[in-house]
């Protein structure tokens, strides 16, 4: 049985020879016509590892079978034209503005954009590769855009002025205790923040997008208001002081001073600067020549005079409850002022400021007549309430001047001329007193002040006085004789 099986698989083997020869060439036929071809495959894949696969585009531009830098040389060429040509349209009311890409100096990132075209598809397999070659892929790729952020907001800075509507603050005039009030004017603007936000939100680097921005105008309220100004209802401080109309060049600072000054409004949390009310003490501004302190000395300089004006201004201020923010006494005393109840300034150095500390506006009257200076201050008497305020002193220490000598060759041995008089100096106090329905309730120290004594000065004549000379007596001729006698001798 066993010979049987094996002469049978003999003649198996034997009859089917010529077929399996033949079927074992097809194989090996079959298989060098799949590896030729897989190698045609691989060479073409491998031909376009570093071009752009068909129908990749950015924006319509078409970076089909470009290599990197050839595809940044064609953003940079074509889609950078196209970028920068477009415009954005904005319209406010009656109002359009176009700005081109241009001009925000705008910039697309055309290397980034050709690496992105480049790397697409190139993780995929052999034969997903060979297919995007022969067919095509049709995808798109972004850039990113940058801007000049400062040319943006230029043009949004034109946008607003052009087309604001700007509002008109309320305006008051007191003179002599009469009111007057002139209403605010609404303005017109549009939303600042609003402008940018959609300005930034619509730009797009894709050449066929239309850009536009709509806004509307919306009406706004000026800082000052007549409701505001109407709270103003009588005086809350008052100082007046005497002065000598001597006609000088002070008198002229003082009156110049004092009209600047004159109808000051502080809106509540404003602060007052006296330096910069006045203006600066030049002869372009009108001031003269008159003596001032410059250190211990007194010297001629312009603006001397409008150190009277401050410490007049600082009594009203003071008594109408309002603390100063900078305030300085001067170096020696004056004749105008007790110790520490006077302010000082100097033009660039020294400065006399307050801040309105009420919840409502105040107003500053200021006007000289005859020998008289007063300041008015105005605000809402409600908030002051049944108090006033004085400002007194309390002198702790005073100090003696000394005489000095100075000789003067112009003036004759013995004689003596003052050139300053003497002033002692002191150390005091200023205390703000407060009063409710005339009773002193409270007592607040509010400055310690140093005033150094003014030496006199004296001239003392050293000019050497000749003595004078004895007269001559005329020579006596002899009296004649009428009678003819000689003299007798």
């Amino acid at each position: 049985m066993s010979n049987n099986n094996s002469n049978g698989t003999k003649d198996f083997f034997t009859k089917h020879k010529k077929v399996i020869a033949i079927s074992g060439v097809a194989v090996l036929a079959v298989a060098a016509t799949v590896g030729g071809v897989m190698a045609n495959i691989n060479n073409k894949v491998k031909s376009w590892e570093d071009k752009v696969y068909p129908g990749v585009h950015a924006y319509g531009v078409d970076l089909s079978g470009k290599t990197k830098d050839e595809a940044v040389a064609i953003l940079n060429d074509q889609l950078a034209t196209l970028v920068n040509d477009k415009s954005i349209t904005v319209t406010v009311g009656d109002k359009s503005f176009n700005i081109k890409y241009a001009d925000i100096g705008s910039t697309i990132n055309a290397d980034k954009t050709a690496e992105e075209a480049l790397a697409y598809g190139k993780e995929e397999g052999m034969f997903k590769k060979n297919s995007y070659i022969k067919d095509g892929v049709d995808t798109e790729v972004n850039t990113e855009l940058t801007y000049d952020e400062a040319k943006l907001k230029e043009f949004e800075d034109k946008i607003n002025t052009e087309v604001e509507i700007p509002a008109v603050d309320a305006s008051i005039t007191i003179n002599y205790g009469e009111k007057y009030i002139t209403p605010e004017v609404i303005g017109k603007k549009i939303n600042a923040e609003e402008l940018h936000t959609k300005l930034v939100d619509c730009i797009d680097p894709d050449p066929n997008k239309i850009e536009t921005v709509s806004l509307e105008l919306q009406d706004y309220s000026p800082r000052i208001t007549a409701e505001e100004l109407n709270k103003i209802d009588g005086i809350i401080g008052s100082f007046s002081g005497s002065y000598t109309n001597d006609g000088t060049g002070r008198v002229t600072n003082m009156q110049l001073a004092t009209g600047y000054i004159n109808g000051t409004l502080l809106m509540p949390g404003d602060e007052f600067s006296y330096n910069k009310t006045i203006l600066d003490t030049t002869p372009e501004n009108g001031y003269k020549e008159a003596n001032t302190y410059v250190g211990s000395e007194v010297v001629p300089n312009y603006g001397g005079g409008v150190c009277q004006i401050s410490t007049f201004l600082y009594r009203a201020v003071i008594t109408s409850n309002i603390r100063s923010t900078i305030r300085y006494n001067h170096s020696m005393m004056v004749g105008y002022s007790e110790p520490s109840l006077d302010a000082t300034v100097f033009e660039g150095d020294i400065d006399y400021r307050f801040i309105n500390t009420y919840n409502s506006p105040i107003y500053i009257e200021g006007y000289m007549g005859g020998s008289t200076i007063t300041f008015n201050v105005y605000g809402n008497t409600s908030e002051k309430g049944n108090k006033t305020y004085e400002l007194v002193n309390n002198v702790i220490e005073k100090y003696d001047y000394t005489t000095e000598y100075v000789d003067d060759p112009t003036l004759e041995e013995g004689k003596t001329r003052t050139k300053l008089n003497g002033a002692p100096g002191y150390k005091s106090e200023g205390y703000l007193i407060t009063y409710e329905n005339g009773v002193e309730v409270n007592r607040e120290l509010i400055s310690t002040d140093v005033y150094q004594p003014m030496n006199a000065i004296v001239l003392r004549g050293t000019k050497k006085v000749e003595a004078p000379k004895p007269e001559e007596k005329p020579e006596e001729k002899p009296t004649e004789n009428t009678e003819g006698q000689t003299p007798a001798q």
